[in-house]
């Protein structure tokens, strides 16, 4: 009975000190937080082994991160599978649906970065013509009509000018022949008459008013079919338009003349757009067809373009966010505690198991040690 009970007494105090050391030793891992001295001798085991390995347990940890489970090739991988591709289409799918409701307009989105669409485009784009319109004077007000046209424009213009002086002589016919041309003959007649009294009251001593009228409108109208006068109307306008067609633009017009006709020109422009209208009108009434497109076709090529483009760029992105330095810098910046708490959480289980083994095995270490005082 005196041998059985120094068993228990020694597998008692074994298991004791055995359990109560890996409490302490699981304690002494986050205990104390930082080094305690005496004499001016830091006290051995201060502070914890995570305090005073922090740093180097967040080198580690980014270090594993990075090489072993943030990997590129990993991301790679998880970008090209078919779950990641099905997702991809899916979101894109469902953010092009949202295009064709009707609250969808380009006002819409110019709220979200609160600008006026319509504002903005009109300012813009009259900026933008205005400029160009500058910027076409500057640069072609010393050279000719000729030069500044396109070559099909000039031959347009060409074949309509030779077509003018049979044009003129055609009207000039209808004019004279009509009642109207009688009457403004006989006008400028009477004032003739009037400003020449004498010379013209001896000629109606031979012909009257009306009958002098008609011999001029007859005579006009038989000029009019001669071949020499044809040939002298084309020669004029032929020289006329080639005239203007050498002038520069400058010669033709100033350049405060051609800013006000740019100005006049861009609100015209605008007026006829309607910009206001425009930028309220949903997408899907403004765009049908660009909807449609992007609906069938490019939402399905944007998602290749998409994974391939992130997996091409995956080395530069890790580079910049420097994904082991963030993971270190993040785990610094953790108070020990919180570390402490965190730690536990994971591992509260395992760390229960070695106080437990501690117990156990110190048990066993004190039987042994009371059967041997026994025996010995």
């Amino acid at each position: 009975m005196h041998a059985f009970l120094i068993i228990i007494f020694m597998m008692v105090i074994g298991a004791i000190i055995g359990g109560v050391t890996n409490i302490i030793a699981v304690r002494m891992l986050f205990h104390p937080f930082k080094a305690y001295h005496l004499f001016g001798k830091r006290i051995p085991f201060t502070p914890g082994l995570i305090p005073k390995r922090r740093e180097e347990i967040a080198t580690k940890i980014g270090q594993v991160i990075e090489e072993h489970l943030l990997t590129e090739s990993l991301i790679k991988s998880k970008l090209n599978e078919p779950s990641t591709r099905e997702a991809i289409d899916d979101m894109l799918y469902k953010q092009v649906q949202k295009l064709k409701s009707d609250h969808v307009t380009i006002q819409y989105f110019a709220q979200q970065f609160d600008v006026d669409a319509t504002e903005l485009v009109e300012e813009k784009a009259g900026n933008w013509t205005q400029e160009k319109l500058d910027h076409f004077y500057e640069q072609h007000q010393h050279q000719t009509l000729q030069n500044i046209l396109p070559a099909n424009v000039v031959q347009f213009a060409d074949d309509k000018v030779q077509g003018v002086p049979e044009l003129l002589f055609k009207r000039a016919k209808v004019y004279l022949t009509s009642d109207k041309g009688a009457a403004d003959i006989n006008s400028m007649l009477d004032t003739f008459f009037k400003e020449k009294g004498k010379i013209i009251g001896l000629l109606q001593m031979f012909m009257t008013k009306e009958h002098i009228a008609e011999r001029i409108r007859t005579e006009l109208i038989r000029l009019k079919n001669h071949p020499k006068a044809h040939k002298i109307a084309e020669q004029v306008i032929h020289n006329e338009y080639e005239t203007f067609k050498s002038k520069t633009l400058h010669e033709i017009v100033s350049y405060d003349k051609f800013n006000a006709f740019g100005q006049s020109f861009v609100t015209m422009l605008m007026d006829s757009m309607n910009l206001r209208a425009q930028v309220h009108k949903p997408l899907n009434s403004l765009m049908p067809s660009l909807i449609e497109m992007i609906e069938k076709n490019v939402s399905q090529h944007l998602t290749t373009m998409i994974i391939n483009y992130v997996s091409g760029q995956l080395s530069p992105i890790m580079e910049r966010v420097n994904l082991r330095g963030m993971i270190e810098q993040q785990i610094n910046t953790f108070d020990l505690d919180y570390i402490e708490r965190l730690i536990i959480e994971i591992a509260n289980k395992e760390l229960k198991l070695i106080m437990l083994l501690g117990f156990l095995l110190g048990g066993i270490i004190g039987c042994l040690q009371g059967i041997i005082a026994i025996f010995v």
